[in-house]
């Protein structure tokens, strides 16, 4: 088991796909829209984000319960095309302890920066990815998440987007989501139907569930 006394915490890496197939002014849209999203992420789930190398950014979480409801939310956003043109990511979440943390991302130090960059590194392009390294390791959450990036790499913007204010709202009542969608609850439940809405939910609840092991 981890250490009672070590604190845990969860580091995102992520690539954006195809960035440089993208023209000048939708990469733009595409960064700046990245921008504000992470912001949000940073006041809302406590966290910290950099980006790095034009197309790459990381975020440190200090609430790993958080990290993955996180991950989820930014890659639904931005595949949804809400703001900026659909893209999709890479995305490697790891949990493990934290040596240094310097005022960049990239220069810090820990087992989470370790197990997040190695994971990345062998990650397909489009993959989403998660490491609890070799201290507590779920074979059932890893094989969820073979199952859950099958799903979300299926997704269509419209589902996308509506499993984005799903999670975001906290799995609201559907007429809370056709309300603010300016869509009919029928056409809310069938996206939500056709997106796998309640396995992802489920999904959540068992990360949560694992991360609650890491701590004990």
């Amino acid at each position: 088991m981890t250490d009672k006394a070590q604190k845990q915490y969860a580091v995102l890496t992520t690539d954006i796909v195809h960035s440089t197939k993208l023209e000048a002014k939708a990469y733009a849209c595409v960064m700046k829209t990245l921008q504000q999203l992470l912001k949000s992420h940073e006041v809302r789930y406590q966290c910290k984000s950099e980006i790095f190398r034009g197309d790459s950014f990381q975020v440190l979480y200090t609430n790993i319960n958080d990290a993955m409801t996180s991950t989820l939310s930014l890659r639904l956003y931005l595949q949804s095309g809400i703001d900026c043109p659909s893209i999709k990511l890479t995305q490697s979440l790891a949990i493990g302890s934290v040596e240094q943390t310097s005022k960049n991302l990239s220069s810090s130090l820990g087992e989470a920066f370790i197990l997040s960059g190695r994971s990345f590194d062998k990650a397909t392009r489009g993959d989403l990815v998660l490491n609890f390294g070799t201290e507590l390791w779920s074979t059932d959450l890893t094989v969820a998440t073979l199952f859950l990036r099958h799903l979300l790499n299926g997704l269509t913007e419209k589902q996308a987007e509506v499993l984005y204010y799903y999670i975001d709202f906290d799995f609201p009542e559907q007429q809370s989501i056709a309300d603010h969608m300016n869509m009919t609850r029928q056409n809310i439940a069938a996206h939500l139907k056709r997106s796998g809405a309640e396995l992802v939910k489920a999904y959540l609840a068992g990360y949560r569930d694992t991360c609650l092991g890491t701590q004990k």
